[in-house]
This record gives structure tokens, sequence and C-alpha cells, in this order.
């Protein structure tokens, strides 16, 4: 790895750790996904993994993933921080988790842990970009959902496409595929173009528009 690229992710890791209200040691700090391997594109992200045992933090470790994950996705929603292009995605993953993917490399080490292997992949963009098609879509039609006024309906909707994304990237990860899988490459896409942080600022917006009540003056 670069020395201008390793010292730069080791920064951007150190400095979302300090900002947490609570002290956590460093474990290690990774790069994993496409970027680790031979399958990159312009789709592929930085997946900058912060390793990090959870039992030392608090003995209720979902409770502690829940605060990471809290706090990774406003890091994430907050930032757009590219590198040579690539946009940096922060994960945190406890010391005892097993990661998906056939590349890891230690930036804090500087060293492989999983080295990958040429292999020859049939990546099926077709059905990737039938799938983040589809999603991009129910996202059109809830932006209008909202613009009738109909936030109830739209939360509901928002917290559907959301969970169909998850379990989406859930599979193509558990499948043979992996991280070539279609669905994952789909998820890539959404990211890429921007419709990931769309729904979670229509997310934050129409509760928002559902929690305010107006005054008379307002009304009128």
């Amino acid at each position: 790895m670069l020395p201008e690229v390793r010292d730069r992710l080791v920064e951007i890791a150190k400095d979302f750790i300090d900002g947490l209200e609570v002290t956590v040691t460093i474990q290690d700090i990774r790069l994993t996904g496409s970027l680790a391997n031979y399958n990159w594109s312009k789709y592929s992200d930085v997946d900058l993994h912060i390793i990090v045992d959870f039992s030392k933090i608090d003995e209720d470790t979902q409770l502690v993933k829940a605060f990471f994950d809290a706090s990774r996705a406003k890091w994430n929603d907050t930032h757009d921080i590219l590198l040579h292009g690539f946009e940096v995605e922060i994960y945190i993953e406890n010391v005892e988790e097993s990661h998906q993917s056939s590349g890891v490399y230690s930036v804090l080490h500087d060293k492989w842990i999983i080295e990958p292997v040429p292999q020859d992949v049939d990546i099926d963009f077709a059905t990737a970009r039938k799938k983040s098609d589809d999603i991009e879509t129910r996202t059109n039609l809830i932006d209008h959902m909202i613009s009738a006024g109909k936030y109830e309906s739209s939360l509901r909707s928002i917290k559907k496409v959301k969970e169909k994304i998850r379990r989406m990237r859930r599979a193509g990860l558990s499948s043979a595929q992996k991280e070539f899988s279609a669905e994952n490459i789909a998820f890539k896409i959404l990211r890429r173009n921007g419709t990931l942080a769309r729904l979670s600022q229509m997310n934050h917006s129409t509760y928002d528009k559902t929690m305010s009540m107006l005054d008379e003056k307002e009304e009128e």
C-alpha cells in the first residue's frame, strides 16, 4: 500500500475513534472488499474496518454493537471523503467477528492477513443493475409520497426499503460469490450513486415533519 494512502487511512480511523464518547483501543485497521481484491471497479469503496474488542467496553456486546452502528452511520452520512476517487466507508468490527472476504489487508500493520489470488469471476452486472434500479424506483415513489404529505406512510416505506437493502447485501455476502455477488454489487451501485444517502436524508426530514407542530398563523 502506498505510504501516503496508508497514513491517511490510519488518520481517518483514529479521528473517528477519538470523536466517540467512550475510550476505545484499536486492535487493527483493515481494508477489505473489492479494493483489497482483483474485482475492483468504479463502484468500489474503501471499506475501512476498525477492529475493536467489544467485551472490553461493556459486557453487553450487543449494546456496544448498537452504539458503534449508530456512530458509524452518522459519520458515514456526515462525511464524503474520497481517496483517489474512491469513497471511504467506515465499519466497526468486533475482534471475534469472522469477516467474509477473500482479501483482507492490515492497514495498521502494513501487511496482508488474507492475500487475494487472481481468479476468473463472472460478475452479473445486468442482475446487479436490475436490483439497484428497483430500489431507485421505490425511492423515487417514496419521494412523491413525501411531496403529497403522506409522511407516516413514507416513513414505513423507507424502513421497508432499507431493510430490503440490508437483507439483499447480507444474502449476497453469505452466498458462494460473496463480494462478487450481484446483490453486493447492487449495494455498491446504490451507495455510489447517492441512493443510500438520499434514503437516510428522506428518513430524517420526514420524521422531523411528522413530529413538528404548526401554530395557527403557520397553518393559515
